[in-house]
């Protein structure tokens, strides 16, 4: 992906397009070129995971005001497909190292109040234990007990609380585990990992219903056994899977088409980068390394990660709200009604409108993280904005490739036309149906689908079917000349003989 690719033009949607006219010099984009720079890394690649750890250290207090007057969370789901070798975990754990030492720090400094807060809470269990006895030996006695019950509901209420748990990244979490942290410890956490396939096997995507809902920052209820529900509400869930392409395919044709239908994958920005192996050569006389921006960028993160600490000890607390300028708004309203007409027939996105209905709210959060990681006081610019929108589009892109490819009726035709060409090039005219069913690969084996595949290809003029007799007969080259009455040929091969 270069930056850029094309001056901005007067439409914001053409797939690719990138609209800022020169090297954008945030700090985002700076920081991004120097790690793909210094980790030879693909800057895509760097981009969208580095937008995810942004996400999950804003996510929990802050929120976007819409120009459609709709307020919503600024959590991303970002999925990127990357081979084995592409230096997943090694960027990963660059990324989150800031994260990281925030959640050190607090985990040492629970560590203590949980010690403070079991001796208040011995304490406080050896008075509750005294006014139960109290009670006890006032009615055996039959003296009245009112008051020491009364004592008692008092003590109740002044039970020490427990340390909340600070932690903004989960690798592996059971839907159970993830589900009560932001019930009961923080309203706000991302699931990120550099092995797809964990998450992908995962209980957690057993419940992607529920995924769903936390992901669009919709309120959910988890029922539990023999335990109260859990209310989740206003709670935020950020999502980064990195993920090898065969992992992926694996899972698609397992659940594919039943995420899709429940706008999984709509929720998702995809990346594919490609590849730099077989490109990435040490240079003995190259200066060090010097990670001026990342250091920047690191110091970003560590004070966006902090002021999560609120959500320890006021999870209730107001989340900050953000919204655009005017003409940023403006600027939005624009991108939103280009997607909508694209959805037509024929449009862009006439057979991927889950993919479409999210984009422009994606392209909307994506800028409101962009906006806080640059740290810029007042409304969202437009230029945060069409760089969000840059983001977004090359995301769709590659979207369609991943989730939107040839029908499979095409995949069929293409794989019998390739074996049917094994055949043309021996000389052979024509074969019958039958014979074709019993012996072309075996996916094709399933008589509809066969049927359908030789319709694709008849409807291009691969092959004509005609009838001989009773049988039904293919001609594989029905642009040839042809005798006036055909007659199925042999195949020229010394184990086979007569009519096929």
């Amino acid at each position: 992906m270069a930056y850029p690719m094309e001056p901005r033009s007067s439409l914001l949607l053409p797939p690719g397009q990138i609209h800022l006219t020169g090297p954008s010099d945030t700090l985002f984009m700076r920081s991004a070129r120097e790690i793909s720079q210094h980790m030879q890394v693909p800057i895509d690649m760097v981009m969208y995971a580095l937008l995810s750890v942004i996400s999950t250290s804003c996510q929990g207090r802050h929120r976007l005001a819409l120009p459609n007057s709709q307020t919503k969370q600024i959590s991303l789901a970002i999925l990127i497909i990357v081979a084995s070798g592409g230096r997943k975990s090694t960027l990963l754990k660059l990324l989150l190292a800031a994260l990281l030492k925030v959640e050190r720090e607090e985990r040492k400094e629970r560590n203590k109040r949980m010690e403070e807060y079991e001796t208040e809470l011995a304490e406080w269990d050896a008075e509750r234990q005294g006014l139960l006895r109290a009670i006890k030996r006032e009615h055996s006695k039959g003296l009245p007990v009112g008051e020491t019950k009364h004592k008692l509901d008092e003590h109740k209420k002044i039970r020490p609380t427990k340390p909340r748990r600070f932690r903004l990244a989960f690798e592996d979490a059971t839907d159970a585990s993830l589900f009560t942290h932001l019930a009961k410890e923080m309203p706000s956490a991302s699931l990120i990992t550099a092995e797809g396939k964990t998450l992908f096997d995962s209980a957690m995507f057993k419940a992607f219903g529920k995924l769903n809902a936390l992901l669009s920052g919709d309120r959910t209820t988890v029922d539990r056994v023999n335990q109260p529900p859990l209310e989740l509400d206003d709670v935020s869930l950020g999502l980064l899977a990195m993920t090898q392409p065969g992992v992926l395919q694996s899972h698609l044709e397992s659940r594919g088409e039943e995420m899709r239908e429940a706008g999984f994958y709509a929720r998702l920005l995809v990346i594919q980068p490609l590849p730099l192996s077989g490109q990435r050569f040490l240079d003995p006389n190259a200066p060090h390394p010097i990670w001026e921006a990342w250091r920047e960028a690191e110091r970003r993160l560590e004070t966006l990660a902090r002021e999560n600490r609120l959500l320890l000890t006021a999870p209730d607390t107001e989340p900050m709200t953000h919204s655009f300028s005017d003409e940023a708004a403006l600027c939005w309203i624009q991108y939103y009604n280009e997607i909508e007409a694209e959805n037509r027939p024929g449009g862009r996105f006439e057979h991927s409108q889950d993919h479409a209905g999210k984009l422009a709210e994606m392209a909307a959060r994506v800028s409101a993280n962009l906006h806080l990681f640059e740290g810029h006081d007042g409304p969202i610019t437009t230029e945060t904005l069409l760089q969000a929108i840059d983001l977004c589009n090359w995301s769709s892109v590659i979207f369609h490739e991943v989730f939107q490819p040839i029908p499979q009726v095409c995949r069929d035709a293409q794989q019998l036309n390739n074996w049917l060409q094994g055949h043309r090039n021996r000389g052979v005219r024509c074969l019958t149906r039958t014979w074709v069913r019993q012996r072309c690969p075996n996916p094709l084996r399933n008589r509809d689908r066969l049927l359908a595949a030789i319709e694709e290809l008849q409807a291009h003029g691969q092959v004509m079917q005609f009838v001989n007799g009773k049988t039904t007969v293919l001609d594989l080259t029905p642009c040839q000349p042809f005798a006036p009455q055909p007659q199925a040929q042999t195949v020229p091969s010394a184990g086979l003989s007569g009519v096929i």
